[in-house]
C-alpha cells in the first residue's frame, strides 16, 4: 500500500471514531457520575420560562396614549393614563388647558423625554395648525395629523421638528387649510361679477389670499404676547392691573402696524356668580380694555368690545366655579 492511501486510510478511520464518539457517549451518566444534574431538557425549559416572563413584563406595563386635537382655536387633550395626578401633570408641562377624554389603567409608564421634547411642538401646534389636527402619542411614536393654516408655516415646522431629539411621523396634508372670512368673500364675489377679465381676477385673488395672511399674522403676535404675559384686574374691578396695563399698550403699538384691520375684544369670566352679572362683568371689562388702545393711539372705529360671560370656557372651573383660565380677555381679529 502506498504512502498516500496509507494517510487517506488514517484520515478515514479517525472520522468514523469521532462520529461513532460523539452519538454514542452518554453524557448524562457521565455528569451523573461527575455528581453534576446538567440536564438538556431543563435548558430548553428554562429558555422558555425567560421567554414567557418577558411577555409578562410587556403585558405587565405599557407607555401611555395621548392625543391632542385642536377645536375652536383651543388644544384639547385625550389620553390613556395611571391616574388624574400624572394626566395633570402631562396638562400642565404640555400648557393643555381643556380636558378631553382622560381613561386610567394601571401600570402605565410615562416617558418623561418624550414628554420634554413635545413641548417644544405645542407653540406651533397651537399657531400654525387648523382645527381637527391632532398630535398623537402612540406606542412611545409622534403622529402629526391634520392641515397648516399657510404654506409658509411648513418650513418652520420643519426646523422645529429637526431640532426636536424624537421621532416624528408627519401625516400633514399637504392642502393649506384658511378661515374664510365672510366680508372678504363678499368683495371678491363682486369684484367678479363686474370685471371678468382673467388677468385683474388673478390680481384681486391674490390681493385676497395676501389679506389673509397678514390677518393670521396678526392674530399670531397678539396671541404669542398673551401667552406670556396675561391682562389681569384689580379685585373686584374693571381696573386693569399696572403690568396689564402694559400689556394693552404692546397690544395697540401691533394693531397700530396693521391699521385696515378690525378687532373684537372679547372678555370672559369662570361660571362663579349669576349668569346676567358675569356678561356684565366681562362687557365692562372688554369696554376697559377698549378705552385703553384708544388711548394708546388705536382707531375707536375699528374696535368691537364683547362680554360673553361664563359662555365659552376653556377650562373646567373647580368645585366652587372658580378658574382663572377662563377669565381672561381675547383678542380676535375681524379682517378690514
Amino acid at each position: 500500500m502506498s504512502l498516500a492511501r496509507k494517510i487517506i486510510f488514517l484520515l478515514l478511520f479517525f472520522l468514523l471514531l469521532n462520529i461513532y464518539s460523539i452519538y454514542g457517549f452518554d453524557y448524562n451518566e457521565y455528569f451523573e457520575k461527575k455528581g453534576d444534574t446538567i440536564s438538556f431538557v431543563k435548558k430548553e425549559e428554562s429558555y422558555f420560562d425567560k421567554v414567557i416572563n418577558l411577555f409578562k413584563q410587556e403585558e405587565e406595563s405599557k407607555y401611555f396614549e395621548l392625543v391632542l386635537e385642536k377645536k375652536n382655536s383651543i388644544v384639547e387633550m385625550n389620553g390613556v393614563f395611571s391616574n388624574q395626578s400624572d394626566a395633570d401633570k402631562i396638562a400642565d408641562l404640555l400648557d393643555i388647558n381643556k380636558e378631553g377624554d382622560y381613561k386610567f389603567e394601571d401600570k402605565v409608564i410615562i416617558d418623561e423625554n418624550l414628554l420634554t421634547e413635545l413641548t417644544k411642538l405645542i407653540p406651533p401646534f397651537k399657531d400654525f395648525f387648523s382645527d381637527d389636527s391632532k398630535i398623537i402619542v402612540a406606542n412611545n411614536e409622534v403622529i402629526l395629523k391634520g392641515q397648516l393654516k399657510d404654506a409658509n408655516y411648513k418650513e418652520l415646522l420643519n426646523t422645529i421638528i429637526s431640532r426636536m431629539n424624537i421621532n416624528i411621523k408627519n401625516e400633514l396634508s399637504d392642502e393649506i387649510k384658511v378661515e374664510e372670512v365672510i366680508v372678504l368673500n363678499n368683495e371678491e364675489e363682486k369684484i367678479e361679477e363686474k370685471i371678468e377679465t382673467p388677468v385683474i381676477q388673478e390680481v384681486v385673488e391674490s390681493k385676497v389670499v395676501d389679506v389673509k395672511s397678514q390677518i393670521e399674522e396678526l392674530q399670531l403676535k397678539i396671541n404669542n404676547l398673551l401667552q406670556q404675559r396675561k391682562i389681569t384686574f384689580e379685585r373686584r374691578s374693571t381696573e386693569l392691573t399696572t403690568d396689564s396695563k402694559s400689556v394693552v399698550e404692546d397690544i395697540a403699538k401691533i394693531l397700530n402696524e396693521y391699521t385696515t384691520f378690525n378687532v373684537e375684544v372679547a372678555g370672559h369670566t369662570d361660571s362663579r356668580g349669576n349668569d346676567d352679572l358675569n356678561k356684565r362683568i366681562s362687557q365692562d371689562r372688554a369696554n376697559s380694555v377698549k378705552k385703553l388702545l384708544v388711548s394708546f393711539g388705536v382707531d375707536e372705529n375699528r374696535i368691537k368690545a364683547v362680554g360673553y360671560g361664563e359662555e365659552f370656557p376653556i377650562a373646567k372651573d373647580d368645585e366652587n366655579g372658580l378658574s382663572e383660565i377662563n377669565r381672561r380677555v381675547e383678542f380676535n381679529i375681524l379682517g378690514e
